[in-house]
């Protein structure tokens, strides 16, 4: 039996000395090196029981024994804590292979175990927990090695970047303080109820691992399994994010494909039964259903006709990465792949946004294309996605009205989870060699939205913002926003975008009206006005136009407020050069010397804007300028 012991004892001695030389660093690593350090003195103590039964065996019958001491030192093995840091694969491996050998040896050294009490008559208890532990090993080596096999089969084939399938190596060793990890292995058993859950968690944004954990989750699973849950839930699967877009794509057009004939036969039969009813209060409320389900098809219109933007005059086909279908409606579509491309850029609406007139943003993002991929240097892969995944405020209830008001950050607040789980999703299933660069574009209130959920990411959001007719983005400051650069357009004659400085705020002098750059700003509603020069962003040049409409006396045109996207406009030109990173050919507005405050005087002048300083020459010439180093 000391012999056994002596062969078999230090068999999980190897992986903690090779976590213990930080073969596996982060995340899951910690509860994983427990987990073997507890299984390690399980082995040991099985033996100490073995060896502890037989002495009192012998004394029993009249004989000496004293008890071996069969206990070995136990290796350090320490692991930082936090997230994923990353492992060395070859040691990762090494360790598999010992685990393997484990696995198989303590099955047979039990039972060789379990002869020898047997013929002691006593416990054979010790020997099955031998044989437990060789279990556990076994289990153990033949999940880290099918994680393995995956990880080593990353398209670009850089560790640095497999660090987003960490997850895919912890298993059950993962922190999981929300339970996900457990509704997945449910959602893999075919519970689509399981799905539901996962996709009502990664809407709140909270946990900023979901997913990475789901990218490794789908990439582990066998395709049929894959395929099982498509069919049973594609609008879950098209939902859910660290799912590759291609997957999404086809589960969402399967799902609108399979809502249009549903919607067919419900209103037909609704129609039918209205006609029979004729009048009374019955026949209102099969109206309202039928109203209700013509405004969906009016919706899967709306996508349809989205996504048939692309494919055509150049543009990569159209990709559908989500849609919910009744309400204000849903939908985020790209493009171009964003697992594939070089540079992806998210556009984020705002305030009357709705999928059934999502027509015009999803034009706005091809356009976006069209001029990144124009100015963009040869071989580079282009997406282009407009966002419309939250509940954009409306003017139909009047603008000052609390809670979903377009003065109110309430929906941004409520759609900033939702955003910056959509960025996680992108970044865990980005595939392209080399250093992507990740664009969000806010314009209106889908700046405020876009501030927000930036602030949620610091250092992971994205690399730089754009904010076009941005009235605030709930920021003092661009470097509070934690991304490398900020970049805003206004027009001077845009509206909207002057709720960043009502005449309650410190940067408006309340007689003249006028603004001063440099005053603080922090009475609007939604912070510091991202145009004013004490923001701290990159302000690049927007072309005045002639003003016309109503508010022509007051100096503002509502229509410059949707007219960043103009063909061959200078703010159209400028954005496709920040997307691409050509920073040398941006057209920016100088910083002007500061200046002493206006003095007041009794007839009002038109509004000026400092994103206007200068106003003229009023055609300026692109100039090269150094790439911006701060916010």
């Amino acid at each position: 039996m000391v012999r056994l012991a002596s062969d078999h004892i230090g068999a999980l001695d190897s992986s903690m000395r090779h976590m213990a030389a930080h073969a596996w660093v982060g995340g899951g690593a910690g509860p994983f090196t427990q987990a073997t350090r507890d299984q390690r003195t399980r082995l040991q103590r099985a033996f100490e029981t073995a060896a502890a039964q037989v002495v009192e065996r012998i004394r029993a019958l009249g004989g000496q024994a004293t008890a071996p001491s069969l206990s070995t030192p136990l290796p350090v093995a320490t692991s930082a804590g936090g997230g994923y840091a990353g492992m060395n694969v070859a040691a990762m491996t090494r360790m598999v292979a010992d685990l393997e050998r484990a696995g198989h040896d303590l099955p047979a050294a039990g039972s060789l175990l379990s002869a020898a009490l047997a013929s002691a008559c006593v416990s054979a208890a010790p020997a099955q927990q031998v044989a437990a532990v060789g279990s556990w090993a076994i289990g153990q080596a033949t999940d880290l090695r099918r994680r393995l096999t995956v990880l080593q089969q990353r398209p670009d084939g850089d560790l640095a970047d497999a660090a987003l399938l960490g997850f895919g190596l912890f298993g059950g060793s993962a922190p999981d303080p929300s339970g996900v990890g457990a509704l997945l292995t449910a959602a893999a058993a075919g519970g689509p109820s399981a799905l539901e859950k996962v996709v009502a968690a990664q809407d709140t944004g909270q946990d900023p691992t979901l997913a990475a954990r789901v990218s490794s989750w789908w990439q582990l699973l066998d395709p049929a399994a894959r395929q099982r849950i498509v069919n049973a839930a594609p609008h879950l699967i098209g939902s859910l994010n660290g799912v590759p877009a291609a997957t999404r794509d086809s589960a969402n057009r399967a799902y609108l494909g399979l809502r249009k004939h549903a919607l067919a036969n419900q209103l037909a039969q609704l129609r039918a039964l209205e006609e029979r009813m004729k009048r009374g209060a019955r026949q209102s409320s099969i109206r309202m259903e039928i109203d209700a389900l013509e405004a969906e098809q009016r919706q899967i219109a709306a996508v349809e006709k989205s996504l048939a933007m692309g494919g055509v005059n150049g543009r990569p086909p159209a990709l559908l990465l989500n849609v919910e279908l009744g309400g204000l409606g849903k939908a985020a579509i790209s493009f171009g792949d964003p697992d594939k491309a070089d540079s992806v850029v998210t556009s984020v609406p705002g305030t009357g946004s709705t999928l059934e007139g999502i027509g015009g943003d999803a034009s706005r993002a091809a356009t976006l294309w069209d001029q990144a991929n124009f100015s963009a240097p040869s071989h580079t892969k282009t997406a282009s996605i407009i966002w419309l995944g939250y509940e954009a405020p409306q003017l139909d209830g009047g603008i000052l009205l609390a809670d979903t008001s377009v003065a109110s950050p309430n929906l941004a607040q409520a759609g900033a989870g939702t955003l910056a789980g959509f960025l996680d999703g992108l970044h865990a299933t980005h595939q392209a060699a080399g250093t992507p660069r990740f664009t969000v574009l806010g314009h209106s209130y889908g700046s405020v939205v876009t501030g927000m959920a930036a602030q949620t990411r610091k250092g992971t959001f994205a690399d730089q913002l754009i904010l076009v007719g941005s009235p605030g983005t709930m920021a003092a400051q661009a470097s509070d926003l934690g991304v490398k650069q900020v970049w805003v357009g206004e027009s001077p004659q845009d509206p909207i975008a002057d709720l960043g400085h009502l005449p309650i705020s410190g940067g408006r002098n309340p007689i003249s009206g006028i603004l001063n750059p440099w005053l603080p700003n922090g009475a609007g509603p939604f912070g510091t006005d991202p145009s004013n020069i004490a923001f701290g962003a990159n302000r690049f040049v927007v072309h005045p136009t002639p003003v016309s409409g109503p508010l022509a006396f007051t100096g503002y045109d509502i229509g410059t407020h949707s007219g960043y996207w103009a063909q061959r406009s200078a703010s159209l030109e400028n954005m496709g050069f920040i997307i691409n990173g050509q920073y040398d050919r941006v057209s920016r507005l100088p910083t002007p010397k500061q200046a002493p405050v206006p003095t007041p005087h009794l007839a009002p002048s038109p509004p000026s804007r400092p994103s206007s300083e200068p106003v003229s020459p009023p055609s300026p010439t692109p100039q090269s300028s150094p790439m911006p180093t701060g916010d």
